[in-house]
């Protein structure tokens, strides 16, 4: 029987930029928060069953991405000056509050964005301590960015751990007396991924439909007084020929529609908004700063 302590396997979500990766991570541990509170028995008081950071700024030392989940624990007090700030990094005890509080809080998932921050190397120096909080704290690990699979794996490359895996195949593979040659392990076999794409408006039904239920889904989340009914949906090609069905630009377009039926009093999203809205999305259908 598994070790209910044991983190699950490391798992990442990757793809282009603006393909709703960030927003994916979010569900993801708004859902898996909910489901770990229900098998408690509801939210307890002192528990952070799912913790969120992004990856440091400066992602070369470790304890600059302890000192990211020291901070979402609350461990950090803001500073208030550029002394306090140097002090707190004089600390040598970051892993010991981070690692009693993350298991006394019984956190059960890390989600890490903007991996595309860290380079291989960076990671190499840091996956030592996630292993450590999968394998004896039972946290399990997304990872999230543009490019995060390849950075995941040749992170593993350098930290030594492909070639420990190879060698091991080896052995096995002798004395089972198998004359196969063993090979390195795929990305794709050490590392589940989730990729996310553009959202396809195609010729088939099921790509038209599942680019509709995107948009009748914002339909749903929409406080607009007015607004009528398939109000987006009705405008799915030209929604997705301005955005290229990139989430990102579209949830863009319509926040900014939705902003501007306020401001005029329509409460609700035509041709009209959206053309306002679009007007202000770049060549490369991304928002402008």
């Amino acid at each position: 029987m598994t070790d209910p302590r044991e983190g699950l396997m490391d798992h990442v979500i990757d793809g282009p930029a603006g393909t709703g990766k960030t927003c994916l991570l979010r569900a993801i541990g708004r859902t898996a928060q909910q489901e770990i509170e229900a098998a408690m028995g509801g939210r307890r008081q002192n528990t952070i069953p799912v913790v969120h950071i992004t990856t440091p700024a400066d992602p070369e030392p470790r304890v600059n991405w302890l000192w990211e989940i020291g901070s979402y624990l609350g461990l950090n007090p803001e500073p208030k000056n550029l002394v306090e700030v140097l002090e707190m990094r004089k600390h040598q005890d970051v892993p010991l509050s981070v690692n009693y509080v993350l298991e006394t809080a019984q956190t059960r998932l890390l989600l890490i964005d903007d991996i595309n921050r860290a380079s291989p190397q960076h990671l190499a120096n840091v996956l030592p301590y996630f292993d450590y909080l999968r394998d004896k704290l039972g946290i399990s690990i997304v990872f999230c960015g543009t490019g995060a699979s390849h950075r995941l794996h040749q992170a593993r490359i350098l930290a030594g751990e492909l070639t420990r895996v190879s060698e091991e195949n080896r052995v096995r593979l002798e004395r089972a007396g198998q004359s196969a040659q063993p090979v390195s392990p795929s990305p794709t076999a050490l590392l589940p991924v989730t990729w996310l794409h553009p959202l396809p408006l195609g010729t088939k039904k099921e790509e038209q439909e599942m680019f509709r239920r995107v948009l009748t889904s914002f339909e749903a989340d929409l406080s607009l007084y007015q607004l009528e009914e398939n109000a987006l949906s009705k405008h799915a090609a030209v929604l997705h020929q301005r955005t290229g069905g990139y989430f990102k630009a579209l949830a863009y377009v319509i926040s900014t529609a939705a902003v501007i039926a306020i401001r005029s009093g329509s409460e609700n999203i035509t041709m009209t908004e959206i053309n306002a809205a679009t007007a202000q999305l770049g060549p490369g259908n991304q928002p402008q700063a």
